[in-house]
């Protein structure tokens, strides 16, 4: 019996590892770079505890715990990318164990909630986010989540201080890794509420969450100085979550199937089964199906909350960025747009495991015939994802090279603990966009940061900010002056041991403008000082 019992999450740790692993033969990207410098620079990983990040504007990110796992990773492992990738690997196994556990919570037979995990796991949006080392957050906080749910269920069959513990702090961690997870504290609250006029240890709980998530609140809202975010900008709050949720509605069908078409077959099947088996458990056809009616039940709430409400609280994330899954994007692109919908697939997941229940008697052809089509399903995306996570690993290895070349001219130019240094000739591969500054892959992987860490590291193409160890003073970044918004300069943030500087290039560029300024020319592959040719005017720049 033991065997049996630990059969299923040894398929599914193996099955995601088996598909995972291409990827971790990739390199870091696009918002990696800023991640890395920030833990190599932050100094410890308390600050983002009480200080907002101003990523990507300020009033905008409260994922400290999230943070504390990217700096944890990089004390431990540094800049190489294979271990840390490990981590995410091992990340995303526990997920899939933890859902699985939910599932099962809900008197799920074993293998119905193994397949129904591996569809999760295996899923091509679901693995590509779990590729992105920047979508940290997203797995810390579906998992803590999970865990919080179970231990919510646990403590509904039957109350004990241990799972109560267990489900608040669990919350906490999940809240304090990305602010979906607002999602399973709604799951758990739900769980709770059912049945707390006549259970007073329900009821207890259930005000102990309240509190707990309205001391998340306050936490939250002094850090960052709102209570809802500044992603929003200037508009509307109501109008930007309402743009958001149309946006994600509209594409989530796309990254639902994902190329394998099989998914719509899976939804069809799923959906057939699923009023039948509602029907014959509410309904109560059977002594066994009474028996099973609440712990169902309880893992359907949760799925629904799951897979809703992420939805609408990355809304204002989906307004400014959420695209339709296109056959043309880079695995890269495909991934950092599937983050959106991880939460809620492994919501779908749950809803789904509690739809088809018992799959029917042991021997009926229903039982065989459903059996089969969620293998398939599950090979279908394994066989996606395997690819996926190929075509991401030979996407971002193939920029390693010119971002491993930037960070040793950097190293070799940088002479002055107060350098400026001005990189030109790189253009951004498609997957960084122009968001990868060239300061923070020279940060990101340098191999001496505290030599570069107080270095003013520009390019040809925008730089939205520039990570400083220590102190940054203006005067030190002069040709280039702080940056304004409406007539005022924003402020520069001291975080930890890091300061975040932003700045604007020179608007009249000559001799005497560009002195005491490195200038660094990539071509062929290789970087050259040109700083005396852009001096003498051979050679000629624009710095924007």
């Amino acid at each position: 019996m033991s065997f049996r019992r630990g059969l299923a999450p040894i398929v599914i740790a193996a099955s995601i590892a088996l598909v995972y692993w291409p990827g971790l033969y990739g390199f870091w990207t696009r918002d990696d770079y800023m991640q890395l410098a920030f833990a190599r620079l932050v100094g410890s990983p308390w600050p983002p505890f009480v200080h907002d990040h101003y990523f990507p504007v300020p009033g905008s990110i409260f994922r400290p715990l999230g943070f504390a796992s990217l700096w944890l990773w990089n004390a431990l492992f540094g800049t190489d990318y294979f271990r840390n990738a490990c981590g995410d690997l091992v990340l995303h196994v526990a997920v899939a164990l933890a859902l699985y556990r939910v599932i099962r919570a809900g008197a799920i037979e074993r293998v119905p909630a193994a397949l129904s995990t591996l569809l999760f796991a295996l899923h091509p949006a679901v693995l590509g986010t779990a590729l992105w080392w920047s979508a940290r957050f997203d797995l810390l906080a579906m998992l803590f989540g999970l865990v919080a749910v179970r231990a919510a269920l646990d403590h509904v069959a039957r109350p004990r201080t241990g799972s109560l513990l267990v489900a608040l702090a669990a919350v906490l961690a999940a809240l304090l890794s990305k602010e979906t997870a607002l999602a399973a504290a709604a799951a758990v609250g739900l769980v709770w509420l059912r049945g707390a006029r006549h259970d007073r240890s329900k009821l207890r709980a259930l005000v102990a969450l309240i509190a707990l998530v309205a001391l998340f609140f306050a936490w939250r809202t002094a850090v960052l100085g709102t209570l809802t975010t500044g992603l929003a900008g200037g508009a509307s709050i109501v109008g930007a979550f309402g743009r958001g949720f149309l946006a994600w509605s509209s594409h989530v069908l796309d990254y639902a199937t994902f190329g394998a078409r099989s998914g719509v077959v899976l939804a069809i099947v799923a959906a057939v089964y699923f009023v039948v088996e509602f029907e014959r458990l509410t309904r109560g056809r059977s002594r066994e199906a009474n028996t099973l009616v609440p712990a169902r039940i309880d893992v359907l709430i949760c799925g629904i909350c799951l897979f809703v409400l992420p939805a609408i609280l990355q809304a204002p994330i989906a307004a400014m960025n959420a695209a339709p899954l296109d056959a043309s994007d880079s695995a890269v692109e495909a991934a950092m747009q599937s983050r959106l919908y991880y939460f809620s697939f492994g919501g779908l997941a749950a809803l789904f495991a509690a739809g088809i229940g018992r799959i029917g008697p042991r021997a009926s052809i229903l039982r065989a015939s459903l059996v089969g089509a969620l293998a398939l399903c599950v090979a279908a995306f394994a066989w996606v994802s395997h690819d996926a996570a190929t075509a991401f690993a030979r996407t971002t290895a193939a920029s390693r090279p010119v971002a491993e070349a930037v960070a040793a001219a950097v190293d070799h130019a940088a002479t002055d603990s107060r350098c400026r240094i001005v990189v030109l000739g790189v253009a951004p591969p498609p997957e960084w966009s122009i968001y990868v500054s060239i300061d923070s892959i020279a940060k990101a992987l340098t191999k001496n940061i505290d030599r570069i860490g107080r270095c003013f590291v520009e390019a040809d193409y925008v730089t939205y900010f520039n990570l400083m160890r220590g102190e940054a003073d203006p005067a030190d970044a002069m040709p280039y002056t702080p940056r304004s918004a409406d007539a005022r300069p924003i402020p520069w943030l001291r975080i930890g041991d890091m300061t975040t500087a932003y700045l604007d290039p020179p608007a009249n560029i000559d001799a005497a403008t560009l002195g005491g300024i490195v200038f660094l020319r990539y071509d062929n592959g290789a970087f050259a000082d040109v700083t005396g040719d852009v001096a003498s005017g051979r050679i000629p720049v624009a710095l924007r």
